[in-house]
Parts: structure tokens; sequence; C-alpha cells
């Protein structure tokens, strides 16, 4: 017995791939939008008011303005994960040892808080 090839199935089939190709295409616009890790930073002064700096002997410095007075934090940890969504989180600790954790998600070049 032959097998007969109707259009039917190749419409499904058509269906399928294009669906597969869509995915694919906006996977790859997720990872190119995803913002870094300069573009995190930025975000930490703009909506938490903690500003890095960078010394040649320190490395890389925060502190933290709150109520106009200035403290330094010290970066403990944290991690950045790029899968079409970024999570960001940082750890901080200040001159008392009272921890700072700041978590964020970023997607299409946008950071929230999580």
């Amino acid at each position: 017995m032959r097998r007969e090839y109707t259009q039917h199935g190749s419409k499904r089939g058509a269906g399928l791939r294009t669906g597969i190709v869509v995915l694919v295409v906006l996977f790859v616009i997720l990872v190119m939008a995803n913002p870094n890790e300069e573009e995190f930073v930025a975000w930490l002064a703009s909506e938490h008011d903690i500003h890095s700096s960078y010394d040649m002997n320190e490395g890389r410095t925060f502190t933290q303005t709150i109520n106009g007075e200035e403290k330094t934090l010290h970066y403990t940890g944290g991690h950045i994960q790029h899968m079409g969504i970024s999570t960001y989180s940082y750890l901080f600790s200040d001159n008392e040892e009272k921890e700072i954790q700041i978590k964020a998600v970023g997607i299409m070049n946008m950071l929230f808080n999580r």
C-alpha cells in the first residue's frame, strides 16, 4: 500500500515550523535586548540611590545616600543570570553589618524590582 500525501498534512507541518521559527526569533530578540550589568548598576543608582565608583586599588565600591548621609556599602555577593529574561541579585553589607539585598528582573532593556 502506498501512502497518500494530502494537503492537510503538509499545512499542519508548515504551521508547526512557522510556530517554531516565531519562538526562536522571539527568544533571540529577548536575549539581545537583555540589560547588561552596567545598566543594572545604573538602575541601582536611580531606583535605590546606590552609586558605584571604581578605584584601581580597591576595585568597585558602592555608596548609598539616605537622608543626605552617605554610607559605604561592601559588596558581599550576588549573581546575574541571562536566559531570555535576566535576573540580578546583589548582596551588600554596611559598616554596622546590616545586610541589604537588591533583586531585579530584566526584560526588553527594562529592569523591575522583584
